[in-house]
């Protein structure tokens, strides 16, 4: 039975990263149609600034790990920046190409996301090894019947489904959220109406890097380590949660990451030796969802004029 809780565990845990990364693709692709594969590297920035942030206080003896309010701003002060560096991203790589062919600015994402690996690999002390991640949560937590279920995995649970009414709430009711929507019907028209569409663009980077650095910071505190490379395979599995799920769709998105992370966790859980095949497992699982049902399961299918 405890190995069972453990497994359901794992696969809440990895379900919250993975659906955060694919909300960021989604949005991207919904918006202006373009899969921004930097975007996995990005959660490598908001593991580090974390990091960073910590070790800042820390020198000037703020070390109140465990606590509500120390948690919330070292945060929060993570989301602020990597969604600053969202900005960076669209004003420095996407707004120069947006009049580019696709082709160009998916390969100038992909540019980018391995910049970012090389340069916190170079510069971060020691940044080619797997750094410890501060422990930013309370030690303990619940125990149900014998069975320890830690803060962090009760509180990186409750932030993703805090977070993810936000966006829902955001999208849906907002004056930006509606530009967002118009925008990724018809780019064109959109400017027509009037709607600032390299703002709406922008807040689009500014949403998908504050919530890739989210998912950094959660993998971290998950499994209390992290390093440079950490964003290829989120990215990998995000945006496959987020081609699952059809991309351009939210709900989508939260669905293609329960499917990655159940068959990662669970198939590979339960069947012998399966630990190691789990990538190989996730990606059949992709294949078959892109050969059955292309634009996955919340999709719409999109037709082009030859």
């Amino acid at each position: 039975m405890d190995f069972i809780i453990r497994l359901f565990i794992s696969f809440l845990m990895l379900s919250c990263m993975y659906t955060l990364v694919a909300i960021g693709f989604t949005m991207y692709v919904g918006v202006i149609n373009l899969a921004n594969f930097s975007h996995g590297d990005t959660c490598v920035i908001g593991a580090f600034v974390l990091m960073l942030l910590y070790g800042f206080l820390s020198y000037f003896g703020i070390t109140h790990s465990g606590t509500f309010i120390y948690i919330l701003t070292i945060i929060i002060f993570t989301i602020i920046l990597t969604g600053l560096w969202g900005v960076l991203i669209f004003k420095a790589v996407i707004n120069p190409l947006l009049n580019s062919p696709r082709l160009i600015v998916l390969l100038a994402t992909v540019a980018t996301g391995q910049a970012i690996r090389e340069i916190i690999r170079v510069t971060y002390p020691e940044g080619s090894n797997p750094q410890v991640f501060p422990k930013i949560f309370p030690d303990g937590g619940i125990f149900i019947k014998n069975f320890l279920i830690r803060w962090e995995n009760i509180i990186i649970f409750f932030l993703t489904i805090i977070i993810l009414i936000i966006i829902n709430l955001f999208i849906n009711k907002t004056k930006i959220g509606l530009s967002m929507r118009c925008v990724s019907q018809n780019y064109e028209v959109s400017q027509m109406m009037g709607i600032n569409v390299n703002k709406t663009i922008m807040m689009v980077f500014i949403i998908g890097s504050a919530l890739a650095g989210l998912a950094g910071i959660m993998n971290g505190a998950y499994y209390r380590i992290t390093k440079f490379d950490i964003g290829s395979n989120l990215g990998i599995k995000g945006f496959s949660a987020a081609v699952i799920g059809g991309l351009g769709n939210t709900y989508g998105a939260i669905i293609g990451g329960l499917i990655i992370s159940f068959v990662e966790i669970f198939i590979s859980g339960l069947i012998k030796g399966g630990s190691q095949f789990q990538d190989l497992f996730s990606f059949i699982v992709v294949l078959i969802f892109l050969i059955i049902k292309p634009s996955g399961i919340l999709g719409e299918k999109t037709y082009e004029k030859v």
